[in-house]
């Protein structure tokens, strides 16, 4: 039920790592109304009463109504793919309501916590290259799935400095400059490691593996940057502090912010409305 979805998600653009934690419920959840129905179901078949007894079972559980919600969002996505695909001739999912209270914690990150011990982070000699990657890039405003499509074609080595040229995945041309000297050691180091690796992926753990092993060992590297910070490290958690700080004391216009994250005026927008909620 699950062939042909792996090739069309990559061509979306969700990241190989993620991509893997989504079959991984869309297995469960199929194995979920198989048995629910006593048969194996055809795409078609499953009606949205499976999806709801299904996401009650996950919240039965106790998860957070956070994680169910992503439960439910890769569930939208697999049933937009049938109905495009022409597996079931109505994608109910659009107007499937399933009602979850979700308690929005407020931000408490302040850029300048992290900005402080940048240096210390990425000089620490038994941090791991791969830790003090995540930790400079997060602070440079990038997405979790931008790290990961980053590579050594992206950076030129100018000596005293690195310059960045880079299409994201909304299609945006990033073009950043790396000047602080402990940042562009961090940098030519994962450039010189990559030339020793069957691919050029900045961030990635084993030439065997190649960039699906990206996130194999998240846990260490969150619990080695985390020893290091006054506050627990989160990817998206370090952006946000970032874009609130460009906004709120840097004072940047928006149209430089744009310029500095390498995102859409639309995206932004987006972003700083999370950012306003949460840094109440």
């Amino acid at each position: 039920m699950l062939g042909g979805y792996e090739a069309y998600r990559l061509k979306e653009g969700i990241s190989p790592v993620t991509l893997v934690t989504e079959l991984e419920l869309l297995k469960a959840f199929v194995r979920f109304v198989n048995l629910r129905n006593n048969k194996q179901l055809e795409p078609y078949e499953i009606k949205p009463a499976d999806v709801r007894a299904f996401l009650d079972q996950e919240k039965d559980k106790g998860l957070k109504a956070s994680t169910v919600k992503r439960k439910m969002y890769h569930i939208r996505q697999y049933f937009h793919y049938l109905w495009k695909v022409g597996k079931v001739p109505v994608d109910f999912m659009p107007k499937f309501e399933y009602e979850l209270v979700i308690e929005k914690q407020p931000a408490t990150l302040l850029y300048a916590d992290f900005a402080k011990e940048k240096r210390k982070v990425l000089q620490y000699p038994t941090l791991a290259l791969n830790a003090k990657l995540y930790f400079l890039f997060a602070m440079a405003g990038f997405r979790m799935r931008e790290i990961e499509r980053l590579q050594s074609k992206h950076f030129r080595d100018l000596g005293d400095r690195i310059e960045m040229n880079f299409v994201t995945s909304q299609d945006v041309f990033w073009q950043l400059i790396f000047e602080d000297s402990a940042e562009v050691a961090v940098i030519v180091q994962a450039m010189e490691r990559a030339l020793f690796r069957e691919h050029d992926y900045l961030v990635a753990s084993d030439k065997k593996y190649g960039p699906d092993y990206l996130r194999n060992n998240m846990k260490e590297i969150y619990l080695g940057l985390t020893s290091l910070l006054p506050k627990r490290f989160k990817t998206e958690e370090v952006r946000m502090a970032y874009i609130y700080d460009l906004y709120k004391v840097q004072e940047k216009s928006f149209d430089e912010m744009v310029e500095l994250l390498g995102v859409t005026p639309m995206s932004l927008t987006s972003a700083l409305k999370l950012v306003f909620e949460s840094y109440k």
